[in-house]
């Protein structure tokens, strides 16, 4: 495993290796805590034509590369709300999931400087990332269409001035 990794923007006819990524993911850490029907959402939602969609729409999706093999991804909806931020499980604990999310905030304050917080539905698994990003929760657990998340947000200035 090289240590070389690079993070550029999502190119058409990568969505299927996106996806695939997301799922393999989802399905080790995330969805035992989900219902059939969450999972079933999950599933409408991740998928390689409605990325697309998602994509040609506006969102912004960053990969992480590693030996031509796309390790990471985060997707950014309206400049405002992380949607997506997962990472192959063999390049877990290597700092590309917080570059992700940093190159996604860059993204974010670059192209929306009024925008003062950014948002994440985290799941259980994920939530201490996000703490220790600087992200808080905002609201207690919910259950939408099935889907377990934790509504998360992070102060741009507060991140900004840790960065400073």
């Amino acid at each position: 495993m090289s240590s070389k990794t690079i993070y550029r923007e999502i190119v058409a006819g990568e969505e299927v290796e996106v996806c695939n990524l997301v799922a393999r993911s989802f399905n080790e850490f995330i969805a035992p805590g989900f219902s059939e029907v969450g999972i079933e959402e999950f599933y409408r939602y991740v998928n390689p034509r409605t990325l697309h969609k998602r994509w040609r729409a506006g969102f912004h999706v960053i990969v992480a590369e590693n030996e031509g093999m796309i390790v990471g991804v985060v997707e950014v909806k309206k400049r405002r709300h992380i949607s997506m931020l997962y990472v192959e499980k063999a390049y877990h604990r290597k700092g590309i999931a917080s570059e992700l999310l940093n190159r996604a905030l860059e993204y974010i304050i670059t192209n929306s400087p009024k925008t003062k917080e950014v948002t994440v539905n985290s799941s259980q698994y994920a939530r201490a990332f996000y703490e220790k990003e600087g992200f808080r929760k905002t609201e207690e657990e919910k259950v939408i269409h099935g889907i377990l998340h934790i509504p998360m947000a992070l102060t741009l200035s507060e991140k900004k001035a840790a960065n400073s």
